[in-house]
């Protein structure tokens, strides 16, 4: 079987290169920088191929005699909305017009949205497939056009669309930003730390990803996923601390997270790169959550995930020094 990746240099991407070269699978990975691809050697099965989704003469070549696509290639901060939208939805809109010339063999396409897509949500009403979506932030916009955009161009080929909540674990950058200030003794948290979230390891998303993209029980269907509970920043500000040797626990008042928002937003434009804390981020962690139901994936592919909280936290922290992250 022959596998189309988008996204393997990112986290989630890298992550599922890396089990689907376990598993013996032949997945081409496409690239836009190769030498971003160099450890993709180490993998039995892993092929780097030269592509951007923006340009679809990089892409059609290597669509045809596909099996499968995992497209993840997108980007989960931007310096502006144009950015979000050329990427994460146009760039998904030329690759699924590329898929639907050129790939009338593929199988499957596993197009992994963001629970950004749902707008806010808590414990008290989560998210769910059948909900009427509200994204609030450019991101979430960005990634519900895309699922538009794969619907529109893709009628003929089986598709499933899976929307992760927050995710953590080895190679993650933007969560990995709590463990590096706690580190040198600080965790922040927003108020009281009430914002209401689901969370998911990288581990148990890939293995969502991975049941949705061979059961036939998910053709043209959407999934949330999450550990399966209902976490607060106060409880994963608690569990940090004492994984990683008792950081004080601060907290912030909206009115500071607001201006270092603004101010990031400020050092974005002026250096050309998008900051992991910007207005948008501000925007979404100043609701009161960000929580998804995931019985539907339980119930129709059998989906549960492996991973308790702490248990992943500790072993993320752990990775993060013994790659030298920390």
């Amino acid at each position: 079987m022959k596998i189309l990746l988008t996204g393997g240099t990112g986290f989630i991407g890298r992550n599922l290169a890396m089990k689907l070269s376990k598993m013996g699978f032949h997945v081409l990975c496409l690239v836009r920088n190769m030498r971003r691809a160099v450890w993709m050697g180490q993998y039995p099965g892993l092929e780097p191929v030269r592509g951007d989704i923006l340009y679809k003469n990089s892409i059609t070549p290597h669509i045809r005699d596909i099996d499968v696509v995992f497209h993840l290639a997108g980007v989960t901060k931007a310096r502006n909305k144009d950015e979000h939208l050329s990427i994460n939805a146009e760039g998904a809109g030329i690759l699924f017009d590329s898929i639907a010339m050129e790939g009338r063999g593929i199988r499957k396409i596993v197009h992994i949205s963001s629970l950004a897509v749902a707008g806010p949500h808590t414990s008290l009403y989560p998210a769910r497939e059948n909900d009427e979506v509200s994204p609030v932030t450019h991101y979430g916009e960005s990634k519900l056009l895309s699922e538009q955009l794969l619907r529109e161009k893709c009628k003929d080929i089986p598709w499933t669309i899976i929307r992760p909540p927050v995710v953590y674990g080895p190679l993650d950058r933007d969560v990995f930003i709590y463990f590096k200030m706690a580190k040198y003794g600080i965790i922040p948290i927003l108020g009281n730390g009430e914002l209401e979230l689901s969370i998911i390891h990288v581990d148990d998303v890939i293995d969502g990803m991975i049941l949705a993209a061979f059961a036939e029980a998910s053709d043209g269907e959407i999934y949330y996923l999450s550990d399966g509970k209902v976490h607060t920043f106060a409880e994963v500000a608690h569990m940090l601390s004492k994984i990683t040797g008792g950081a004080k626990i601060i907290s912030l008042p909206s009115l500071i997270v607001k201006i270092a928002g603004i101010v990031a937003d400020g050092i974005g434009c002026v250096s050309g790169k998008p900051q992991v804390i910007n207005r948008q981020k501000v925007k979404e962690a100043l609701l009161k959550g960000w929580v998804c139901n995931t019985d539907k994936i339980r119930e129709e592919l059998g989906f549960h995930p492996a991973i308790e909280l702490e248990m992943g936290l500790e072993s993320t922290y752990l990775w993060y020094r013994n790659a030298g992250w920390l």
